[in-house]
């Protein structure tokens, strides 16, 4: 979009040399007589770029949230404006309005200047502004700063998921004790924890055919282990464990699994469970819209949030 005089307002931006030099690279490269050999410089150069493109973007946002400009579109927020304006969904929309804007209030100078100049990513932005966010409002503004500008350079240096671990421990670049570091830390995964219990869901979809969808948002440990439990049940295989489980449910025993082949069954206690045992319900109340348990160290259960069957195929369109 070009610029638009309307009195004496100017509305829009100027972006006309930002295509025509885009679409000039373009021929340049497919044109077979150029000749033009791509090395890691390009690549880490047009990234430069992106990443420049990405701050305009959310400074640009930043500048439509204080003029309210939803308001004159008929949206309910600058998160649907964005969303309507980008062909987006709402939650990513939301997620850059809340990006553009905490860039945009104070704090964040140091990262804001990186961002523009394109030496760190839209993601590690993330990240340094959440950190500081969190950070214990007991820190003084030089202190702030002296974490904020550490943030900065470990993300010239690292990828989104390191410096995400390494800004769990940015209260140490304030001088604080090691208590107060290991206290804050602490705090965080807490946090984290109880978030992630919060969100969890589990939905499962009969299909019909004999085989069922299984959708899931789970902490990391419990999806991890919940992984092996399904890799050891349905990992070919080990398919003649299924076979022996179920000739032994005929017969009104119960099958232990195999110890001897390394699964995770091997881990799992082949004696009942001390406690009285639950009574029986009947087939497939077990995700009757209640809460699912996942076994954590043998037999105690850890609610994790609650579970959808979903419809059936029986149950049409």
């Amino acid at each position: 979009m070009g610029r638009l005089r309307v009195g004496r307002l100017w509305w829009g931006v100027p972006t006309g040399v930002v295509h025509a030099l885009v679409d000039q690279v373009h021929a340049r490269l497919a044109d077979p007589a150029a000749g033009v050999v791509v090395g890691a410089a390009d690549i880490g150069e047009v990234e430069r770029i992106a990443r420049r493109v990405e701050a305009l973007r959310l400074a640009l946002v930043a500048r439509a949230d204080r003029q309210q400009v939803h308001r004159r579109t008929g949206h309910s927020s600058t998160s649907a404006w964005v969303a309507s304006a980008t062909r987006s969904g709402g939650a990513d929309a939301a997620r850059k309005v809340q990006l553009a804007t905490a860039l945009d209030g104070e704090g964040l100078a140091v990262t804001r200047a990186a961002f523009d100049a394109g030496d760190v990513s839209s993601r590690s932005v993330g990240i340094i502004a959440s950190t500081m966010d969190k950070l214990p409002e007991t820190l003084t503004d030089v202190e702030r700063a002296k974490v904020e500008t550490s943030l900065v350079q470990k993300a010239q240096q690292l990828n989104p998921g390191r410096l995400s671990r390494a800004a769990k421990f940015a209260l140490a670049a304030a001088e604080r004790s090691a208590q107060e570091v290991a206290e804050h830390v602490e705090a965080q995964l807490v946090d984290e924890e109880c978030r992630a219990y919060r969100l969890a869901t589990v939905t499962m979809q009969d299909l019909g055919d004999g085989t069922t969808k299984l959708q899931a948002l789970l902490p990391t440990f419990t999806a991890r282990m919940l992984g092996k439990v399904l890799q050891s049940m349905t990992a070919p295989r080990r398919d003649h464990l299924r076979q022996a489980a179920e000739a032994l449910l005929v017969d009104g025993q119960t099958a232990a699994g195999d110890l001897g082949d390394g699964s995770v069954a091997a881990d799992l206690p082949t004696h009942p469970p001390p406690h009285p045992p639950r009574p029986r319900h009947p087939p497939g109340a077990a995700f009757g819209g209640g809460r699912v348990s996942v076994p954590v160290g043998g037999w105690v259960g850890t609610p994790i949030g609650p579970i959808s069957t979903g419809p059936t195929a029986a149950d049409g369109p």
